[in-house]
């Protein structure tokens, strides 16, 4: 069942608002949907009288497949009565069997569990994919922190972040950029600009601060290194390099900007001087292939796990009863990697002479570039606009 745009009360002054209603949460349909209801961001209303924002109270039917997980919640504030309510899941319930191949239906869809709270069936959706109690423990831990600091004057900060130096690590900061963006994106302005500024002192005060800038030295350094190399940056000079050095950032260096040249016969070539070596030499070089090769698998992965997503956002906008609207509600994970696909699905339906598939790409392309136009600064704007123009007059005219 997709989302439907319908009208709800708006829950502070009651006003009816239009919006964008998900009930379902297929993971076996839709892979995004998994990302999408962790995030938070469905079911959202804007109420254009009393500005109120918030999430609608729905039923929610959420169904992974793989985990073998499905799980309904039914909010208490709807009043609803049992019948009701089992009959709203059972509808959901119908639209996930029905898309199921016979051989995948199983024991499990007979009798869903229920969640008494959005947030337990969140956390129980998190619980399938190995985020124990303990890690969500510290995730709040986390966020208290934020918090705590983003109260506190910021003549505070440095002494704050030293006091819980231990604390601090990639959750944090990661924390602190995703509510930067979220900030941003909702037209705080200030707010944006205060979690930046903290996300500034973490890095100036704090240890993993120091570990930060130091990784982004050797990432300088080695992006300068190969760019003077330029025509003569070989594979054998490459293997020279990553056999000199015992440093895993410089290590991570080298795959960041020269992945495509550690092929099979990258390493094949290091196991035979790896072979030919001896003493700390060979310990040295042992240590950089087993380190290159873990680091390649794991950006490979992130790639592929990029474009999977990238793919599966494209299908659901193709299959968007309103394209506008679920744009702007994913226009965050429009990308590189996403532009991309997306050009690529352009020129393989202009390829096999199917028109009616490129104009409907065509239309999201059309669609992305409005968004951002339309999100992109005054000035930026009227660069645009200068670029697009199609004579001079028509540029002293803008």
């Amino acid at each position: 069942m997709p989302p439907v745009k319908t009208q709800v009360a708006c829950p502070n002054c009651r006003m009816p608002v239009t919006t964008t209603l998900e009930q379902l949460f297929d993971v076996g349909q839709d892979p995004s949907a998994k990302q999408r209801f962790l995030s938070g961001h469905f079911n959202l209303i804007d109420c254009p009288a009393c500005h109120y924002q918030g999430q609608v109270a729905s039923p929610i039917l959420y169904h992974d497949p793989d985990k073998e997980l499905l799980m309904s919640f039914v909010p208490m504030e709807l009043g609803l009565p049992q019948m009701e309510q089992e009959k709203l899941i059972g509808k959901l319930m119908n639209e996930v069997v029905n898309k199921l191949p016979p051989e995948k239906r199983k024991g499990y869809l007979l009798s869903p569990k229920q969640a008494f709270t959005l947030q337990g069936l969140m956390e129980r959706v998190l619980e399938a994919e190995g985020v124990t109690k303990e890690m969500l423990d510290a995730q709040r831990a986390k966020v208290q922190l934020l918090q705590n600091l983003m109260t506190a004057p910021e003549a505070q900060w440095a002494e704050m972040i030293r006091q819980h130096d231990a604390e601090i690590d990639t959750l944090l900061l990661q924390l602190v950029s995703a509510s930067a963006e979220a900030n941003a994106a909702g037209g705080n302005q200030s707010g944006a600009q205060k979690l930046a500024a903290l996300q500034a002192a973490i890095l100036q005060h704090s240890a993993l601060g120091q570990q930060v800038r130091a990784r982004q030295e050797t990432l300088e350094t080695v992006a300068k290194e190969l760019q003077a190399l330029g025509d003569k940056l070989t594979p054998d000079k490459l293997l020279d390099l990553v056999s000199q050095t015992g440093d895993d950032d410089r290590l991570l260096a080298y795959v960041t900007f020269a992945r495509p040249a550690m092929d099979y016969a990258f390493f094949e070539a290091i196991t035979r001087r790896i072979d030919r070596a001896s003493g700390p030499d060979k310990e040295r070089m042992t240590h950089a292939r087993e380190t290159l090769l873990k680091m390649t698998q794991e950006v490979d992965k992130a790639a592929q796990a990029q474009m999977a997503e990238a793919s599966s956002l494209l299908r659901s906008l193709l299959e968007a009863p309103d394209l506008d609207q679920a744009l702007r509600e994913h226009l965050a994970q429009v990308d590189d990697t996403f532009l991309a696909v997306l050009n690529v699905n352009i020129e393989a339906a202009e390829r096999a002479k199917r028109p009616d598939m490129v104009a409907r790409l065509n239309r999201i392309s059309d669609a992305i570039a409005a968004l951002m136009q339309a999100a992109a600064p005054p000035e930026l704007r009227l660069v645009n606009d200068l670029l697009q123009a199609e004579s001079d007059e028509a540029a002293e005219v803008a």
